[in-house]
């Protein structure tokens, strides 16, 4: 599928890459570590261009750090031009949702016409093996349906626990899955479901639970096994020793 044959940009990206990274320890944040020969955030953006759908990407950054992550993705950029996407960089907040937000406003302001009729994919700067094709059915779900997510089925019991954990309900395995990103929307409808979601003083656990609480229904696809998200030190490591064999 490519833009000119399949449907009219815009059709944008957004990588959130700003948050600090708690769960990994310190030293060097998680996009920027290296995997193989490229850094996280180079293979996460990587498929994205291989997915050949979009005119535009933005990631968002920590703050002050917008030039380094400039220079992590200049390896890019001769790929970046051949598919004729232009990238641009902007600082996130504390969470992500902030980052999200701060990045579709962004987005508001210097494409305007992704405000007409845009399809805007979010998407985990440390989620780097999501594939093209997954990219792609994400594209093609935002636009028949307005709203589109990547699902796998929950393997472990899944399970409600109150505040000082107890377990308080037991939920059916079938009924549960796990959501994965890219996560698709319609741009003007998930634009103003943050918008409105920065007014609420809740705090939301993905794009999709943003937009069902004010705009309406998600769709689902298939996901993929290999789209995890680098969380921890040990993630690093382990696809480290997947790449060695």
């Amino acid at each position: 599928m490519t833009p000119e044959n399949s449907f009219t940009p815009p059709l944008a990206f957004l990588v959130t890459a700003a948050g600090s990274g708690k769960r990994m320890g310190g030293g060097v944040k998680k996009e920027f570590r290296k995997i193989g020969n490229r850094s996280v955030l180079e293979t996460t953006v990587l498929s994205m261009i291989e997915a050949s759908v979009f005119s535009y990407g933005l990631i968002t950054c920590p703050f002050g750090q917008i030039n380094q992550t400039q220079q992590i993705l200049s390896s890019l950029t001769g790929k970046l031009n051949k598919h004729k996407i232009k990238i641009e960089f902007c600082h996130g907040g504390g969470e992500r949702q902030e980052s999200v937000f701060l990045g579709l406003k962004h987005i508001e302001e210097n494409l305007p016409s992704m405000l007409e009729r845009g399809i805007i994919l979010i998407h985990d700067g440390a989620r780097p093996w999501a594939s093209p094709a997954l990219i792609r059915k994400v594209a093609e779900g935002s636009i028949t349906h307005r709203a589109c997510a990547p699902v796998t089925p929950s393997i472990d019991a899944m399970k409600q626990i109150s505040n000082d954990g107890i377990i308080t309900a037991h939920l059916p395995r079938k009924e549960t899955v796990g959501v994965q990103t890219p996560q698709g929307f319609i741009f003007s409808d998930i634009l103003r479901a943050h918008q409105s979601a920065s007014r609420d003083g809740r705090r939301y656990i993905d794009d999709t639970e943003i937009f069902s609480r004010y705009i309406g229904d998600v769709h689902t696809i298939a996901g993929e096994s290999a789209n995890k998200k680098i969380t921890f030190a040990e993630d690093i490591n382990a696809a480290k020793l997947e790449i060695s064999r």
